[in-house]
């Protein structure tokens, strides 16, 4: 339901509309017994938002031409304006663009609308606030008039709307090419005068003030389009009579409601037919004013969507809910059949694997077997061909080919340190296959130096670089020396003396030349 509260300046007329039918009405006089009922009204009644319509004399409707600017600076400047002509009356205000000059600065031209006397809503808006009364907005009827115009579906430039709210009151609204010009209220007493004649008498100066402020030119051609009661009719047309410059159309109130497609009830005069219009405002932002007047409104606005916001997301979680416990009986159905099938299965393959045990067994003690055999295959010992190739090369390389080799031996050994020993055999070593250890070969390698030829101390350096080429090779993971040409140790003596039949002597260079290298060698890669 959307209520609208219609105000001339003397009585207020609340309007109840359902969808399109006016449900109820009621009708408030000034004073302190009406002002009771109102009270009445408000605190028993569903505290819907409320539109409120005014149609009001001290509406002041006015155009102005102002620099063009931006949107900011516009109000700015409109603000000023308003302040210079109406004190204190901004919130009360409200203004548009409705043109733009062709020609000079091309200026914006404004209409801009106040409420000159806005304490007249201050007995109706009071009880509201103290109420606590939802106010959507205020909507000026002049300025709601161009809403009606267009339902009219009327094709005439200057046309000029006369329509009778109250029985007190006359309004005359002045459009041109669809767009409003112009208002003016004017107060009827029957008693002094008929209906008709004060409708020729306000046309007729409405006109003329029209011509005066250039909204037309004095040989326009205007129509005046008349909305009024069906009795009123034929008394009017006795009045106002057609010229050349002045056509008259009458709308009577079936009619309106038929081309609205709306229910007014039992209203006689036209404020039903712009309440309705007001209460089709789908966007509802009112013409006057402030923002403190209408929280309320937006208090509830915001209940309203937080709560429809809620209802959804319980909507949802509920949907949510339901879907996850339907999916959970499925996927508990589907474990307890997989259960099933595992079950089965793992039965199927106890039964085959009783069956095949015994064949296991020997499929172990084969795969070990043959393990063992790949093991003792890929760490067997190192070929004397390879391992003499591989001494030679060093021996080649390292410019010492006029070294003699006498002995060469070598052993498995299943560590990374030389095994120490007391004499110079090598004593062999129980080798474990199955151990993860790396296998690697232990090589002594005896010879003798040409100590006549090249004397002691070279025949000793001789044997060190030997010693220290075969230490760095990739393939030497450790190297001991074992003897040297002269034997260093503090027990032993050396002679140095040596007579020259010794040196060119060949026994003598066995004898006192001989040397012996132990090797740490990588067997694997060997």
């Amino acid at each position: 339901m959307k209520r609208i509260f219609y105000y001339s300046g003397y009585r207020l007329t609340v309007f109840h509309w359902q969808n399109n039918e006016c449900i109820a009405t009621y009708s408030f006089n000034p004073g302190d017994e009406g002002l009771e009922k109102f009270n009445t009204y408000l605190r028993a009644t569903e505290n819907t938002p409320v539109r409120i319509l005014v149609d009001l004399i001290e509406e002041d409707f006015k155009k102005e031409s102002i620099p063009h600017v931006g949107a900011a600076d516009r109000k700015a400047i409109v603000s000023r304006i308003i302040d210079r002509q109406y004190r204190k009356n901004t919130d009360f205000a409200t203004y548009r663009v409705v043109d733009r000059e062709k020609t000079g600065r091309k200026d914006d031209v404004i209409l801009y609308s106040v409420l000159s006397n806005p304490e007249i809503l201050d007995p109706w808006l009071a009880p509201m606030n103290d109420a606590g009364i939802a106010i959507a907005g205020i909507w000026s009827l002049p300025l709601l008039t161009p809403k009606l115009f267009n339902k009219l579906k009327i094709k005439t430039n200057n046309v000029l709307l006369v329509s009778q709210q109250v029985p007190s009151n006359l309004r005359q609204t002045f459009i041109k090419n669809g767009k409003f010009e112009s208002s003016r209220s004017a107060v009827v007493n029957l008693d002094d005068a008929s209906i008709g004649e004060y409708i020729s008498t306000e046309v007729e100066q409405t006109i003329r003030f029209l011509s005066n402020q250039r909204h037309i030119g004095f040989d326009e051609m205007i129509e005046i389009h008349v909305m009024c009661r069906k009795a009123d009719i034929e008394e009017i047309k006795s009045r106002c009579i057609d010229t050349n410059l002045r056509v008259f159309h009458y709308h009577e109130l079936k009619e309106l409601e038929e081309t609205l497609n709306c229910n007014i009830q039992s209203a006689e005069y036209t404020n039903g037919i712009y309440s309705y219009v007001c209460a089709n405002q789908i966007i509802p932002v009112g013409d006057y004013g402030n923002k403190a007047s209408f929280v309320k409104y937006y208090e509830q606005l915001s209940s309203k969507a937080l709560y429809a916001l809620s209802v959804i997301l319980l909507l949802s979680a509920t949907i949510l809910s339901f879907s996850y416990v339907s999916e959970s009986i499925v996927q508990d159905e589907e474990a307890l059949t997989l259960h099933k099938q595992a079950d089965v299965i793992n039965n199927n393959y106890q039964k085959k694997l009783a069956a095949m045990e015994p064949r296991l067994k020997q499929a172990e003690s084969m795969q070990s077997t043959v393990l063992l055999a790949e093991s003792i295959k890929s760490n067997r010992a190192v070929s004397p061909l390879n391992f003499m190739t591989f001494i030679s090369r060093v021996i080649a390389r390292s410019g010492m080919h006029d070294m003699k080799i006498t002995t060469l031996a070598w052993k498995q050994n299943q560590s990374l340190t030389i095994p120490v020993k007391n004499s110079r055999k090598l004593i062999k070593e129980t080798i474990d296959y199955g151990k993860p250890a790396s296998i690697n070969q232990v090589a002594v390698i005896s010879g003798y130096v040409s100590v006549s030829k090249y004397g002691l101390k070279q025949s000793v350096d001789k044997v060190n670089a030997l010693a220290k080429r075969l230490e760095d090779h990739e393939l030497i993971l450790k190297t001991n020396i074992i003897r040297m040409p002269v034997d260093t140790r503090p027990e032993s003596s050396i002679n140095i003396e040596v007579q020259k039949t010794e040196k060119t002597n060949m026994t003598s260079d066995k004898q006192n030349g001989q040397f012996e290298i132990e090797l740490l060698v990588a067997g694997k890669q060997a």
